[in-house]
Parts: C-alpha cells; structure tokens; sequence
C-alpha cells in the first residue's frame, strides 16, 4: 500500500512541477515546501530505506545545486530542490537512474528541434517534464 501512496505523490509532485516548468520556467517555494516535508516525512514512517540510503538519494540533488551555483543558474535551483526533495524518497540509485534517463531524452529533443530549426542553441528547455518521464522510465525498468 504504501508504494502506491509513495508512487502516486512522487507524480503528483512531479506533473506540478512540471507543468509550472513549461508554463512559467520556475518552480513554486509552496509545492517545493509542501513536498520536501511531506514526502521525507512518510518515506520516514512507512518506508525502511536505511539513512545513509537517503543521503546517497540527496547526491544528486546537492550535486545540481552546487552547478547552479558555479553555472550561475545554468542548472535551475528549482531543479536542484526536485532532486533533492526525491533523493529523500527514493533510493540514490533509483534517482540516478532517472536523472540520466531524463538527460538523454532531453538531449534527443533538443537533437530533433535543433535539426528542424524550431530553436537555436541559446534556447532553454524546461528539464522537470523530461526528470518526470526519466522517472518513469526508471520505475518501469525497475519493475520489470
């Protein structure tokens, strides 16, 4: 039971952002608030994911806001809080799996839009719709 409560919060949270992604290119303080409490706190209660398995999760997460820093803001803080708001839900390897599936999705859209020249090379791309199908991918493949 508590894998489909787990399952169904982290994609809730994941669609929210996502779709505040596409629409403003930020992420809102309130959905990042109410996830970092609330998905920590039960994966705490329900979940018997040893610690050190949670702080591996957050890897990822204080790894992108370390590049946002350094990149000014090449990676969004936004980003980097999703990561790592997941890193405490999810194991570090579940989380790494997703992130990269979610790079190479995101490289093969760019690919396609820079091959049709519908955007050039300075264009940005919201990254969270690509994290939310990386995730999948990785749930999927787990299961499997």
């Amino acid at each position: 039971m508590w894998r489909i409560v787990k399952a169904t919060g982290i994609t809730v949270f994941l669609l929210a952002c996502s779709a505040q992604d596409i629409k403003e290119k930020k992420i809102s303080v309130k959905i990042l608030i109410l996830a970092g409490v609330l998905l920590p706190a039960m994966s705490l209660l329900f979940d018997e994911m040893p610690g050190t398995e949670r702080l591996y999760g957050m890897l990822p997460g204080m790894t992108a806001f370390l590049l946002a820093l350094l990149t000014k803001e090449g990676i969004g803080y936004g980003d980097a809080a999703v990561l790592a708001i997941l890193g405490t839900a999810v194991s570090g390897r579940s989380l790494f799996g997703a992130l990269v599936r979610g790079l190479i999705l995101l490289s093969i859209c760019s690919m396609i839009l820079l091959a049709g020249k519908r955007v050039n090379r300075k264009t940005t791309l919201p990254f969270l719709p690509f994290l939310s199908a990386g995730m999948l991918w990785q749930v999927l493949s787990d299961s499997v």
